[in-house]
């Protein structure tokens, strides 16, 4: 009888475990949002809170603020962003703390949101960490940066936009939050049927591991969708939003993860690696799809695609 010993490829964790029944619905409360970090600052600043269009705002002036503070304007009843992991759609708007002059960055209409990888986001302007985690979709967030909460990359958006320079410490921004993104696939499963592929098994927080069969990987590329999203369908023009697992066939070993690197993964399709490219249009939104694609040498790359979101918005 022929051994089925396999190499198994675990993402940061120690154990896997199939996904079980759901937990009770996140709330910005239990996962332990702070509505307003400055009573007395921010408590001046009065906005308009008509969250999907442009907002108005009075505020005495010169604002000044020496660290991040954010009041929650309005509050959603929609998914609430947990991790930096999760890709969010939203408006935003700069308002210069001295004159009072605002800088839109995006058009206020569904077919101009903006689109990021919130971890990416943050890196860029880190005065805005805390007024995303934990918020809601469907709200409205007044977020003074604080004199460290901007960058030299926010500086030179803001110039591109507007031509105007921004001073961190003197910006308040209004963030609305359009759409939260899942940060993980959270499709229906799919039966496959098919032999000698590479089996995949998740984290309670969808983190996937693949366990690779002992024997030979397939002489052309395979790929199965492993769950079906009901989301909008990638196309090849669009921004693809998501997470990808690399992993050797002959080893096991992880080549590359944006599970590891914490950077979920938002860029044009066209952008994306051949195989990616070939194995996820066409999937739609809420998928996971994993495809295996031979090498020279008779190994193989195995692909693990978590399609969380599409787009045919800029990304930022």
């Amino acid at each position: 009888m022929r051994k089925t010993t396999a190499v198994a490829s675990v993402i940061g964790m120690s154990a896997l475990a199939l996904v079980g029944c759901s937990s009770a619905a996140v709330t910005p409360e239990s996962c332990g949002r702070v509505a307003n970090t400055s009573p007395t600052l921010l408590s001046a600043f009065e906005v308009s809170d008509q969250v999907g269009t442009p907002p108005t705002a009075s505020f005495p002036k010169p604002f000044v603020a020496a660290s991040p503070e954010h009041m929650d304007v309005v509050t959603g009843s929609g998914a609430v962003i947990e991790s930096l992991d999760q890709a969010v759609y939203f408006d935003l708007t700069l308002f210069d703390g001295v004159t009072g002059v605002a800088v839109p960055f995006t058009g206020y209409t569904d077919e101009d949101w903006r689109v990021s990888n919130l971890g990416a986001l943050i890196a860029e302007v880190p005065g805005l960490e805390d007024a995303f985690l934990c918020a809601s979709e469907g709200s409205r967030v007044v977020a003074a940066l604080g004199a460290e909460g901007g960058s030299e990359a926010l500086s030179m958006s803001a110039m591109q936009a507007t031509g105007q320079l921004i001073d961190p410490a003197h910006t308040i921004a209004v963030v609305d939050i359009n759409r939260v993104l899942p940060a993980s696939a959270d499709g229906s499963p799919v039966y496959n049927a098919g032999h000698g592929m590479p089996s995949v098994i998740r984290t309670p927080a969808g983190v996937p591991g693949v366990t690779v069969p002992r024997g030979a990987a397939p002489s052309e590329t395979r790929t199965q969708t492993l769950l079906k999203g009901d989301g909008d369908e990638l196309g090849a023009d669009e921004v693809f939003i998501g997470q990808i697992l690399t992993v050797q066939w002959d080893t096991g070993r992880v080549v590359s993860s944006t599970w590891a690197d914490e950077a979920l993964q938002v860029s044009p399709v066209e952008n994306l690696p051949e195989d990616v490219r070939g194995a996820v249009i066409g999937a739609t939104a809420g998928s996971q799809v994993m495809t295996v694609v031979p090498d020279a040498d008779h190994g193989a790359l195995v692909y693990v695609i978590d399609i969380l979101g599409t787009s045919d918005m800029p990304a930022m």
